[in-house]
């Protein structure tokens, strides 16, 4: 089943529409990630504008230069033909006005031709600084766009007037592709596919989490093979990516102990680790506060669930015992979604914030340990207050939950963070014997009720 369905980007099309306003040329630079939704938001912001949309193939240059030359003849109505730096050379001459023009795929044009960038670098600087045109060069290679198209020693460097990277959604917009679901079940889903559109776009909105998952972990599925192809689109060494994943996804999160594991000269993880960092797979985490350890976790949910599941059990389900697989999945399911609901609760502070449910400022934001401690979340306004979280991916008691508070007080003294004011705050999948709490400093928050209050002030805004 494939939804289209468009959310949101209204921050990535505010800045196109003022690329568009601009009075003259323009280059942007627009990438992110396979099924972010980049060509979907190219079409939105084309669709009321003149435009001239091209999407590369993996072909000849020659071949390319055809089919672009033909795409240009059929929107203008004019017979084109020639080098696709000549074409659109030629464009100003046969169109007067502004225009966009897509070259979606754009790593595929420089693959087959590696000088286009330093052409297209002359022609900018000879004859299409003085047109209307506006330039999109658009594509899913995230390391070749950040490193032979925006970094300094590229041909390009210096002529763009924006660069834009098209991340996955987040949590709080992920409930247009499930209307019906409770927070728990969009907690679920987010937790085995993140916020990639076109990922959430295949499941059925109509099914249970737990339906869908069995969906995501079968042979032939879309979802089953694509961690496997994202990662040898951008990768040399895939092998050595997966161990280093699936290390992550068991547990181990020091450096040293998965160079040691993945069989990698210690002195040359890091490079394995700043790519992963920089597809958005994995992220480095530090205690606040402090510099050091840090700790390596799967970033993406997708990949999370993929290294842990997936790729753990892929014999057994390649074997046919789908339901073998998901009976282990089923549990499992609340410790895997623990971790999970610790980052959805951290990526909803500033939401949270806007909505009054935390007090303090988030200047800094993030999870602090020490020796054994651990406090899932804390958020500070350093010398005015903080706030520090605990958050349960269970359904507690009052009773309970006011426990863990106390629990909760007790390593915040140990941990050298308090502030001059501090507040405390509990926030559980389900509060069985009540509504959220709320008392001098001390909170108890259900998440259905949190999410009733900022999905709807999240409404309110968008009709503002």
């Amino acid at each position: 089943m494939i939804r289209n369905i468009f959310v949101d980007r209204e921050n990535e099309l505010r800045i196109l529409e003022r690329e568009w306003n601009r009075k003259g040329f323009s280059m942007i630079i627009l990438y992110g990630r396979r099924r972010v939704g980049k060509t979907t938001l190219l079409k939105k912001f084309c669709s009321n504008k003149p435009h001239i949309y091209y999407m590369a193939i993996e072909a000849s240059y020659d071949t390319l230069c055809k089919e672009f030359s033909e795409t240009v003849s059929k929107v203008l109505k004019v017979p084109i033909s020639g080098d696709i730096i000549d074409v659109i050379e030629a464009i100003p001459r046969l169109y007067k006005d502004r225009i966009a023009i897509v070259l979606d795929e754009f790593q595929y044009i420089v693959e087959s031709d590696k000088s286009f960038p330093s052409r297209l670098q002359r022609a900018i600087d000879s004859t299409l600084k003085n047109s209307r045109i506006k330039l999109i060069l658009c594509g899913s290679a995230v390391s070749f766009f950040k490193r032979r198209l925006l970094g300094y020693k590229s041909p390009l460097f210096g002529r763009r007037e924006s660069s834009l990277r098209v991340h996955p959604m987040k949590f709080i917009d992920i409930k247009e592709f499930f209307p019906r679901y409770s927070p728990t079940e969009l907690s679920m889903i987010y937790g085995v596919v993140g916020g990639t559109p076109a990922y959430l776009a295949k499941l059925d909105p109509n099914k249970s989490p737990f339906e869908n998952i069995r969906d995501v972990i079968s042979p032939g599925s879309y979802l089953y093979d694509e961690a496997v192809n994202l990662l040898r689109q951008e990768v040399r060494e895939p092998r050595t990516y997966f161990t280093i994943l699936s290390s992550i996804a068991e547990g181990r999160t020091s450096m040293s102990e998965i160079a040691s594991i993945a069989n990698v000269d210690p002195r040359t993880i890091v490079k394995y680790v700043e790519l992963l960092e920089e597809l958005e797979v994995i992220r480095r985490v530090k205690p606040i506060g402090f510099r050091k350890p840090v700790r390596l976790e799967i970033r993406d949910n997708y990949f999370r669930f993929w290294f842990t599941y997936v790729y753990k059990l892929r014999s057994m389900l390649e074997y046919g015992y789908i339901d073998d697989a998901l009976a282990y999945i089923r549990k499992t399911f609340n410790d895997y979604m623990s971790r999970v609901f610790e980052n959805i609760v951290e990526e909803l502070t500033l939401p949270m914030y806007a909505a009054g449910v935390i007090k303090t400022k988030p200047i800094e934001v993030g999870k602090w340990w020490h020796k054994g401690l651990e406090i899932d979340l804390i958020v500070r306004d350093p010398g005015i207050s903080s706030t520090f979280i605990e958050v349960k991916w269970k359904a507690l008691s009052l009773k309970e939950a006011l426990k863990m508070v106390e629990a909760l007080k007790e390593k915040s003294m140990k941990s050298g963070l308090t502030s001059p004011i501090n507040y405390y705050m509990l926030i559980a999948r389900e509060i069985k014997d009540g509504k959220s709490v709320n008392y001098a400093n001390t909170t108890v928050v259900d998440f259905k009720d949190l999410m009733e209050k900022l999905l709807m002030l999240k409404h309110v805004a968008s009709k503002s």
